[in-house]
């Protein structure tokens, strides 16, 4: 195992960090913030490698590329703070072919956070993504349900007015889904106790990422078949 645990220290240094919001501070600090906290994510994404290959080999599971780099990119944001305090990792199959399913874990110095979802939806994406599970509706039911097994909840925007209900659309999720403006499906820990406990770390991600396969292979068959309609 790669993954060796990510201390209270390492949590405090990258607040630190964020609140100094000085190029002067990360550099002195740097080597430090890399160690415990940037080549740990790295780590886990190593650690996942079996599982994730085994749902799909074409993911981009290059370490450096999954994780987010603590220097933010502020030029499309209001908050223009330098560094960040939190670090995610994200998994999926091609960078900028948008939307796109994907898998992600991210930390702060509070909680923790891991899922699956589409990335950039869009209404005309939308449109097509209900139209597409209605005619899917038995796979999305099972694997809503192994969702609901692996500890995920939906996580995503849902149209004021109700689409599902207006339709006619039944079902124990598939509602859920036909009215949604975004898919995410997430797990939140009110707790950052296992950062430092990476053998379990690991196979809680392990585990969740293979009950959440089936959704993510059934949304990556959508999304698939949207962009090569090159809309």
């Amino acid at each position: 195992m790669k993954f060796s645990g990510i201390s209270e220290d390492t949590l405090y240094l990258l607040s630190e960090n964020r609140f100094n919001n000085s190029k002067a501070f990360y550099e002195e600090h740097k080597a430090q913030i890399n160690k415990g906290a940037v080549h740990q994510m790295r780590a886990i994404v190593e650690d996942l490698m079996p599982v994730l290959i085994n749902i799909n080999p074409d993911f981009i599971l290059d370490p450096v590329r999954c994780v987010c780099r603590v220097r933010r990119d502020t030029r499309f944001t209001h908050d223009k703070s330098l560094y960040r305090a939190n670090l995610w990792l994200m998994i999926r199959h091609q960078k900028n072919h948008l939307p796109t399913p994907a898998f992600w874990f991210e930390f702060n110095q509070f909680e923790l956070n891991w899922g699956v979802g589409i990335l950039s939806t869009t209404p005309a994406f939308m449109e097509f993504f209900r139209k597409e599970i209605v005619d899917k509706k038995d796979n999305i039911e099972t694997a809503c349900e192994l969702l609901e097994k692996a500890s995920l909840s939906f996580d995503g925007e849902t149209y004021k007015k109700d689409k599902a209900v207006a339709d006619g659309i039944e079902g124990k999720y598939l509602p859920l889904l036909y009215n949604a403006r975004q898919v995410f499906f997430t797990h939140t820990e009110d707790s950052v106790k296992l950062l430092n406990q990476p053998e379990k770390l690991i196979d809680t991600l392990s585990d969740c990422f293979k009950q959440s396969s089936m959704f993510y292979n059934l949304m990556l068959d959508i999304t698939t078949s949207f962009n090569s309609k090159g809309e």
